[in-house]
């Protein structure tokens, strides 16, 4: 069975929502992905943005679980599906795919939203610092 690597920035950090949505994922580590900017539109989301960059962790998926992200994300309408270079800690670089969505205003994310995401910082062991900055940029 093919697998790829996707980097979750958002709600996917969260163990339980990831494993419940992508059976066949498995964690593979932290990464950073360089000159990109954590926004919020109401949900999570990434801009190029040169000299930022957003935290968030890697998996190993499979086809299957690449067609429930898919799903998940709205993927070709309100996300757009990018291969883009993070730095997984403790593996260098690695390419994994990405959701960006294809536009739209900043808004802030609803409570219960946020808060799976804080809870899948705090799984991975991240800073709330991206977290903090891409609210105060709402």
């Amino acid at each position: 069975m093919k697998k790829e690597l996707y980097f979750a920035y958002g709600s996917n950090l969260h163990h339980e929502q990831m494993k419940g949505r992508c059976p066949d994922s498995s964690p593979v580590g932290k990464a950073v992905l360089f000159d990109y900017q954590l926004i919020f539109r109401r949900v999570a989301d990434i801009i190029p943005c040169e000299g930022e960059a957003v935290t968030g962790a890697v998996y190993m998926v499979s086809e299957e679980d690449k067609k429930a992200l898919d799903i998940y994300e709205g993927y070709p309408r309100l996300y757009n599906r990018v291969w883009v270079p993070v730095l997984v800690e403790g593996k260098g670089m690695m390419k994994a795919f990405v959701y960006i969505m294809n536009g739209g205003k900043k808004s802030p994310p609803p409570k219960y939203y946020f808060d799976i995401i804080k809870q899948g910082y705090r799984h991975w062991g991240l800073s709330f610092s991206s977290l903090k900055t891409a609210l105060k940029n709402v």
